[in-house]
């Protein structure tokens, strides 16, 4: 990640994360300002909530994928470091 990628948070997980908070407030407002029947957006919303979950869930997937190789590429460096 270059420096002004970590100063300004936009990695691809704050990528990601603004994204999906973007999708779910908009959502939250389509379905809130939509004409439906209560029951519609009850249903509408739940589907929604599951699409978010599933969303965050696929997020910490990746997150703790990219944790992992970035701790393997730090041991590895360490490594590297002391080895004469």
């Amino acid at each position: 990640m270059s420096d002004v990628e970590t100063r300004s948070g936009t990695g691809a997980l704050g990528v990601a994360a603004g994204f999906l908070g973007g999708a779910l407030v908009g959502a939250v407002l389509a379905l809130l300002l939509a004409p439906r029947s209560g029951r519609e957006t009850r249903e509408r919303m739940r589907e929604q909530a599951k699409r978010s979950r599933d969303a965050l869930e696929h997020i910490g997937t990746v997150a703790k994928r990219a944790a992992s190789v970035a701790g393997a590429a730090v041991t590895t460096a360490l490594h590297d470091e002391r080895t004469p």
